[in-house]
């Protein structure tokens, strides 16, 4: 689909992956880029892709919810498609905010999709927009919304930043571990390595409770 796995053998080694470290189900969150593509055209494609994975799919491998990372674009807040980008048939909507410094109209957007609009908004590695936020409040008060903070699993385990992230899942201020997987070799499934980390430094009941909300949202509830 993107700059993720190149073959379906990639794929169904990925998905045996995951499986074999405990995952049930992989929410595969292809990008998707406004500036790019339609929301339709980009449905199209991914229906292709899972189609040609589907039938070499077997009990090794986790199953799969479609879903997409959706770069947020201008007008997002109002899109009338962008439901169809959601995980599954639920609300949740992973969003990867802007390289750059967040304003008042990023933050009324998201309140709008949490409040106005029902979505039960993900967003995605949160950890990597620090540097471009600097002296920023709008970076931390974006956290007062409703909404769900996921950690890429990279960055607990390695980085000056690790105990920063791992300490928001203490605090309860971050709430998911997303993999961020895209291959076997450069950047493989570790979500089993990070949960370990983060059952080590905060505790089993930190690693269940990002279980819990993580199948609060396959069930289609909001944070």
């Amino acid at each position: 689909m993107d700059d993720g796995s190149d073959s379906v053998e990639t794929s169904i080694g990925m998905l045996r992956k995951l499986r074999d470290s405990g995952v049930d189900l992989a929410v595969a969150t292809s990008h998707y880029y406004r500036w790019d593509e339609d929301i339709d055209s980009f449905l199209e494609r991914r229906s292709e892709a899972i189609g040609k994975l589907r039938p070499h799919m077997d009990a090794s491998c986790a199953g799969i919810v479609p879903a997409a990372e959706v770069a947020f674009y201008f007008g997002i807040e109002e899109d009338p498609k962008l439901g169809g980008l959601c995980v599954g048939d639920t609300k949740a909507l992973l969003v990867e905010m802007p390289f750059a410094p967040w304003g008042t109209y990023e933050m009324n957007a998201l309140s709008s999709l949490c409040f106005g609009r029902g979505f039960a908004v993900i967003l995605a590695h949160y950890e990597r927009f620090e540097e471009y936020q600097k002296n920023n409040r709008i970076y931390e008060e974006i956290l007062r919304l409703p909404l769900t903070v996921q950690i890429n699993a990279h960055s607990l385990l390695t980085g000056r930043g690790a105990k920063k992230w791992l300490r928001m899942f203490e605090e309860g201020r971050a709430h998911l571990i997303g993999s961020d997987c895209h291959n076997l070799t450069t950047r493989p499934p570790n979500l089993a390595e990070a949960r370990q980390i983060l059952r080590q430094k905060a505790g089993e009941e930190a690693v269940r409770k990002t279980d819990r909300r993580a199948e609060a949202l396959l069930l289609g509830e909001k944070p």
